[in-house]
């Protein structure tokens, strides 16, 4: 049906069809990412005992640092991902969206055409039927 609308009729009655660009979903990564809550996150600061912490607290800390970081940026990757899925979503509806404004347009230029055909045909049998009506009376 939408093939017969936008492409055949709009060619049909001099319309033009909206150019379809090929919609691809952007590229979702399904990888599995840990979001920390607040259950899981020490806001407390390290304390430090006068030079007193020993190598395996610093790299415990480290350690720590880096999962932050990398659930941080797990985030922001889903955040991005969302925006582009988003985007994409956008841009299907605003493609129907086209596609049902060309569909109105065709409907209403058939209207029209036959909306004129049938005004000026029932103007013409009036007239000729008043017309011969009075060759008769005359």
């Amino acid at each position: 049906m939408k093939s017969v609308f936008c492409k055949k009729l709009a060619a049909f009655l001099c319309m033009n069809p909206t150019s379809s660009q090929s919609l691809e979903p952007p590229v979702v990564h399904t990888k599995s990412r840990r979001v920390a809550t607040g259950d899981n996150c020490n806001n407390s600061r390290p304390t430090i005992d006068n030079g007193n912490t020993t190598a395996s607290d610093a790299t415990t800390e480290n350690d720590s640092a880096k999962e932050l970081l990398k659930e941080i940026r797990d985030i922001l990757k889903a955040r991005v991902r969302g925006g582009e899925e988003q985007r994409f979503e956008d841009q299907k509806k605003n493609e129907k969206k086209k596609d049902w404004l060309l569909a109105a347009a065709i409907l209403d230029r058939i209207c029209a055409i036959a909306f004129t055909v049938i005004f000026v045909a029932g103007t013409l049998i009036f007239v000729i039927v008043v017309v011969a009506r009075d060759r008769e009376r005359s």
